[in-house]
């Protein structure tokens, strides 16, 4: 088994990591909630056993590289179903605060790009559940449901209950 105690870098984030364009690697897929945790055991995809026991203070993220003697092992995160909320105008600052509000009651973490916010959900129902919540909004904003990899925004990321 290999220990992996904090990556190597990031093939996204870090040169350096040009032979693995190639795609002859390992993944160890993993899910975000997976990617939480410090100490896991876990096999790749080609059957390679994993015990992470990470350092404190480290978390492995999407893209993350470890190593196993010459070959080296990237960490794949797993896609997730999401719901995407976008304002059809985008200067409606109640609209944005009640938005804040109701996503925030629900303490999901979420993203935000641009002039979108996003958050996993675990069932394509949970729209509808949404869709109720932000009945007083609804017809100020647009609602998408689909599977990315989710990575929420670092000063809005909170477990989720």
């Amino acid at each position: 088994m290999l220990e992996v105690n904090s990556p190597i870098g990031n093939i996204f984030l870090d040169d350096g990591f040009d032979d693995l364009k190639s795609g002859d690697f390992e993944k160890l897929k993993i899910s975000r909630m997976e990617l939480e945790k410090r100490i896991l055991r876990r096999k790749t995809d080609r059957g390679t056993d994993i015990g992470l026991n990470l350092d404190p203070g480290i978390k492995l993220r999407h893209g993350d590289v470890i190593k196993n003697g010459d070959m080296k092992i990237v960490v794949e995160q797993l896609q997730e179903k999401i719901i995407t909320v976008r304002l059809k105008n985008k200067k409606m600052t109640d609209v944005m605060v009640l938005l804040g509000h109701i996503i925030g009651n629900r303490h999901r973490p979420i993203s935000i790009k641009s002039d979108e916010i996003s958050f996993p959900i675990q069932a394509d129902s949970e729209k509808e559940v949404f869709i109720k919540l932000f009945q007083s909004i609804i017809n100020h904003i647009e609602l998408t449901v689909d599977e990315q990899i989710f990575s929420p925004h670092s000063g809005a990321d909170v477990h989720e209950h």
